[in-house]
């Protein structure tokens, strides 16, 4: 349903996981789990019909694009012994500010939807 906000949002998410993806071959489990990670945004689009569960794996994948960051973080610090950010590794914060932008939204049109509800 592309003529919701949030609809957008997860799949400009959706796009920034898949750059990411497809451009950061320095750590493979990493790539891999960004490519994950951007499957799982565009199949959230598609929970559209249920708002609830749509939110809450908003939610989980926001978490999990903070697991990327942290085991980043790890890895990096356990191969280098120091933090070293290329452009790919910033964009999975970019998909974070996307996902999140979209879960509020997806938040305010269940809270709008209710509120009709006992309108009627």
């Amino acid at each position: 349903m592309i003529q919701r906000i949030q609809t957008v949002y997860l799949f400009i998410a959706f796009v920034v996981l898949l750059v990411c993806a497809l451009c950061d071959q320095t750590f493979m489990f990493l790539c891999g789990w960004t490519a994950a990670l951007s499957v799982l945004t565009l199949a959230d689009v598609f929970l559209y019909k249920n708002r609830t569960r749509q939110a809450l794996f908003c939610l989980v994948l926001i978490v999990l694009a903070v697991i990327y960051y942290i085991a980043l973080a790890v890895y990096n610090h356990s191969m280098n012994g120091t933090l070293q950010l290329t452009w790919p590794m910033v964009l999975p914060a970019v998909a974070i500010v996307f996902m999140f932008m979209a879960r509020k939204r997806i938040i305010k049109d269940e809270k709008l939807v209710r509120s009709l509800d006992r309108i009627r």
